[in-house]
């Protein structure tokens, strides 16, 4: 529920795939995405680097 005099805005889903690793690494990702944080396209993969994060719309 949202508060009175807020608005909500859009909902979207996001896939935030996170590396924990000091070594890069190679997420499988579901269909294509667009790369909020490099403005890129992901097909079927990401690969972060060490410590990486990408966040991921549909």
């Amino acid at each position: 529920m949202v508060p009175a005099g807020r608005d909500p805005g859009h909902r979207c889903r996001l896939l935030l795939p996170v590396d924990h690793g000091r070594e890069p690494v190679t997420v499988e990702v579901p269909g294509t995405r667009h790369d909020l944080l490099t403005a890129g396209t992901v097909t079927d993969g990401v690969t972060l680097g060490r410590y990486g994060v990408a966040v991921l719309q549909p």
